[in-house]
């Protein structure tokens, strides 16, 4: 029989051995484990070389979108032509009878014939003719370029009118001091600047159009001289677009002239 404990007796009495004393604590304090140790090796340098490749990419990047964006302004892809709405101004002869077709020359006189035979087989007739300065005939945006570039002589110009005289078409033929300044004059088209437009004669026995019709005008360069066409229904009704009758007659007309015009400076 076992005897009974006392206070401050270790539980199991008598023949059981005391517990263990505590073990030294671990290192780290507080009963936690220590921090792992930092990591080895040549991980801490990789992040400044993804910085500086990151940097690389983007300067090229922007370098490449700079290049891109430069190429579109020096895009040089631009019309030279408008449907307008200007006054039109009266001819002064009438050419009622045609007699034979332009053989080309340096005189636009001899250019503007009676009639013109395009490449594509068609016969314009002349419908009046009219000579007068370049101020005089340009419209205001074309007489602010003409004080930079102003034309040597006078503008020679002549009323036609397509085979089935309904459509005509006003053709100018100005001279400059170069090939550059045909061509600085030439582009204003493309801002609206070019001769106030005109109509047949009241004897050519073509109708008036009524006023302010539409039109299209276009221009080219040759040599050191600019040619203008400006077509127009002989109605007075709009035009329609870059693919209808009037743009095309415009052309026709306007390329004939151009390559039968020889210049010599």
């Amino acid at each position: 029989m076992n005897s009974p404990q006392w206070p401050g007796q270790p539980p199991g009495g008598p023949g059981f051995p005391p517990p263990a004393p505590p073990g030294p604590p671990l290192p780290g304090g507080h009963g936690f484990p220590p921090p792992p140790p930092p990591p080895r090796g040549g991980g801490g340098a990789l992040v400044p070389l993804l910085i500086i490749g990151v940097v690389g990419v983007l300067a090229l990047v922007g370098i490449g979108a700079f290049l891109v964006l430069e190429s579109d302004d020096n895009d040089s892809s631009r019309t030279s032509s408008f449907p307008s709405y200007t006054p039109s101004s009266p001819i002064d002869s009438p050419e009622p009878s045609p007699t034979e077709s332009s053989g080309g020359g340096s005189d636009p006189t001899s250019v503007l014939g009676p009639t013109i035979r395009t490449a594509k087989g068609n016969t314009f007739t002349r419908a009046g003719t009219r000579t007068a300065s370049c101020i005089t005939r340009a419209n205001t945006k074309l007489r602010t370029t003409l004080r930079a570039y102003p034309c040597i002589g006078v503008m020679h110009s002549a009323v036609y009118a397509n085979p089935s005289r309904n459509i005509i078409t006003s053709v100018s033929i100005a001279k400059f001091t170069s090939p550059s300044a045909a061509s600085s004059v030439s582009r204003v088209t493309s801002s609206k600047g070019w001769p106030l437009l005109l109509t047949p004669s009241d004897a050519s026995g073509l109708p008036q159009p009524r006023a302010n019709p539409a039109y299209w005008t276009r221009s080219w360069t040759r040599g050191s001289n600019v040619i203008y066409a400006q077509s127009y229904w002989s109605s007075g009704a709009e035009t329609g677009g870059r693919t209808g009758s009037v743009f095309s007659t415009a052309g026709e007309l306007g390329v004939e002239v151009t390559n039968t015009l020889i210049w010599t400076d």
